[in-house]
């Protein structure tokens, strides 16, 4: 049976070019998001998380009637069994789960600072965490902002339905807040939720950097999820989001109150796309 690989991330962290890799790979299954009913449809895909749990509840009601922590252990560890069981003759697969998502494996009671239990049970069942993140808080933030406003996610979406705006004003003390906040999580999530799971770190500045050109990053991930590069990689995923000196129309407001809420490190160069 393959090895499972959780491929957690944030929004705007290069995930879906990262995702387009491993899928490329020999002997890798690449599976989206399973939290996210918009991308995996429950009603037709059998990889959904919400689809398993589902007809899991059918079979077991106790879950919902009756629930304690061996049922909720049991619960999940079967629908990681189950993705296994899909992909038999796979070396490996990779399960692109959402910081987002992570709450979805908890039983009904998770103070919210505790470990959650899908990293306990990532560590008890030998599932392996590749830790995708932005390291720049700022951009990542700004990204999300921008691609909110213009609705355009992914550059295979159609952009010639309407005109798209050429500069965006972004509130400056939102963004603060969700930067620090993004912040926060991916340094809490790899320092004490992930713990003693078999990981590897990768963030979105080494991903645009090295993945595609003849540098060991993409070796070192096809190794880590099991599978290996076969030819080069040519992303059908590119990046959407303009400079944001360039779009951004108060960019210089928007930096200095980076700047004097201690994020000027992220600020400090015009920022690439």
């Amino acid at each position: 049976m393959p090895k499972v690989t959780i491929l957690l991330s944030h929004e705007r962290s290069g995930s879906h070019l990262l995702g387009e890799f491993i899928g490329k790979l020999r002997n890798v299954e690449m599976i989206d998001e399973v939290g996210n009913p918009h991308a995996m449809n429950p009603a037709k895909s059998r990889e959904s998380f919400y689809a398993f749990k589902h007809d899991y509840i059918a079979k077991n009601p106790d879950l919902l009637l009756r629930p304690d922590a061996t049922k909720h252990n049991t619960f999940v560890a079967a629908y990681f069994d189950h993705l296994r069981s899909l992909r038999p003759r796979k070396e490996g697969i990779v399960v692109d789960i959402k910081y987002s998502h992570v709450h979805m494996f908890e039983n009904t009671w998770w103070p919210i600072f505790e470990r959650p239990f899908l990293f306990k049970i990532a560590e008890e069942r030998g599932i392996r965490i590749l830790h995708l993140y932005r390291y720049n808080v700022v951009e990542a933030t700004a990204s999300s902002m921008i691609a909110d406003i213009r609705k355009i996610w992914h550059s295979w979406q159609n952009q010639s339905d309407r005109p798209l705006p050429k500069s965006i004003a972004l509130r400056p003390e939102l963004l603060v807040k969700k930067a620090r906040l993004l912040e926060f999580q991916n340094r809490w999530f790899h320092s004490d939720y992930i713990g003693k799971c078999h990981r590897m770190k990768v963030t979105y500045e080494q991903l645009k950097a090295e993945l595609g050109v003849e540098k060991s990053l993409g070796k070192e991930i096809a190794r880590f999820v099991g599978g290996s590069l076969e030819g080069s990689f040519a992303p059908r995923h590119q990046k959407v989001t303009p400079p944001l000196a360039d779009i951004v129309s108060n960019w210089n407001e928007v930096r200095a109150v980076c700047i004097a809420a201690g994020l000027g490190k992220y600020v400090k160069v015009t920022p690439a796309k």
